[in-house]
């Protein structure tokens, strides 16, 4: 199961030799397992002479006989010669890629960790609740709280809570104490569940009505990681949970994504907190100053890196002017910012290509 801790792990990976990294798509909704296999060996053949025979045969044996194909996405890493082995069956899927370098590709991981990273689901009733944590889209921890028995049980159908009058009858009033009184327990419940587990948003299930009235009852912390609701009925299974969360959660990252993009260029435009092009934005990650990493998709660009303090340049120097050690060149300066940013706590976002306009890459500051 990927993690965080993953993340950093191969953040933190130098090699003195090429690194294989292979972003796999192997949604069988979408296609056999034979054809994802074909898909493979066409892109293993497009850096068979880069790449190290020994790396590439190690990934076809993983996928040919050692993989169960029971996700929709698998990222793999290798480096045989310095025993550097990562494999990940991911429950969504990733875009088809091959990479080789001297440090494992992340740049896709890392937007799918801040999208799909530790996020809770409540399925919410009148009685309680059943509380699910995902990470990457599998479900890794189940919880719920049951509250005090709603005798007027009505099938589809919110509580009586709000709008209760003092001419309604005596059982009616019970009913709505009972109600409430399982909302705030259970938004107690959920919300502890969500502490406990480090959970980055919440994403709200249930009817209509049941969902408006139990917002109501939320902590004011926990109704601003609300990211969204869906409607379902609290027998449901895991998989709908899954797919109807996946979907809220796709939309909800567009949409982070296009306000960042135009928040960073608007701050850099304004001498902020933002820059933009890739030879500000190297310079302030090397001074420790990037808060979030943006960058388009398709965005590539050779550099140089000090071999003494990691100094990331577009530029040929012939010393490094922090601490006057060489420069070697690298065939991509915007993956090696990447691994940069995390490796100092910042988060990365991939846009799609365009998004960026002309800069291609950019950066919200801490400072």
């Amino acid at each position: 199961m990927f993690d965080e801790t993953h993340l950093r792990e191969l953040a933190a990976i130098e090699s003195t030799g090429p690194i294989l990294s292979i972003y796999l798509n192997v949604d069988p909704t979408q296609h056999t397992a034979e054809e994802y296999k074909l898909t493979l060996r066409e892109m293993l053949k497009r850096v068979e002479n880069e790449a190290d025979q020994k790396d590439i045969e190690a990934i076809k044996q993983y996928v040919d006989l050692e993989y169960d194909w029971s996700g929709r996405g698998l990222v793999m890493f290798s480096r045989q010669q310095d025993d550097l082995w990562f494999a990940f069956a991911l429950a969504i899927p990733v875009r088809s890629g091959i990479t080789v370098a001297q440090k494992p590709y992340i740049s896709p991981l890392v937007e799918l960790n801040s999208l799909y990273g530790r996020y809770v689901v409540g399925l919410i009733d009148r009685q309680g609740g059943r509380f699910f944590l995902l990470q990457m889209g599998s479900i890794v921890e189940r919880d719920g709280f049951l509250g005090e028995e709603v005798r007027s049980k009505r099938k589809g159908r919110g509580s009586s809570v709000v709008g209760m009058r003092g001419g309604a009858p005596a059982s009616g009033r019970k009913d709505a104490e009972v109600v409430l009184r399982n909302f705030r327990d259970t938004a107690a419940a959920l919300n502890t569940f969500c502490q406990n587990r480090h959970a980055r948003r919440v994403i709200l299930a249930g009817s209509e009505q049941t969902l408006a009235q139990f917002q109501e009852t939320l902590p004011s912390t926990l109704q601003s990681a609300v990211a969204g609701a869906f409607t379902l009925d609290m027998e449901a299974n895991e998989a709908e949970i899954k797919e109807q969360s996946f979907a809220i959660l796709q939309a909800l990252g567009e949409k982070r994504k296009k306000d960042l993009v135009e928040t960073v260029i608007t701050a850099a435009a304004k001498g902020s907190n933002g820059v933009i092009r890739l030879d500000e934005t190297l310079s302030a990650a090397h001074e420790g100053r990037i808060q979030v990493l943006i960058l388009e998709r398709g965005y590539y660009q050779k550099g140089y890196r000090c071999t003494g303090c990691s100094y990331l340049t577009t530029q040929k120097l012939e010393s490094c002017p922090f601490c006057s050690a060489e420069f070697s060149e690298i065939p991509d300066a915007a993956e090696a910012v990447v691994a940069q940013v995390v490796e100092k706590g910042g988060a990365v976002e991939v846009v799609d290509d365009g998004q960026m306009g002309d800069a291609r890459i950019g950066a919200l500051l801490r400072y």
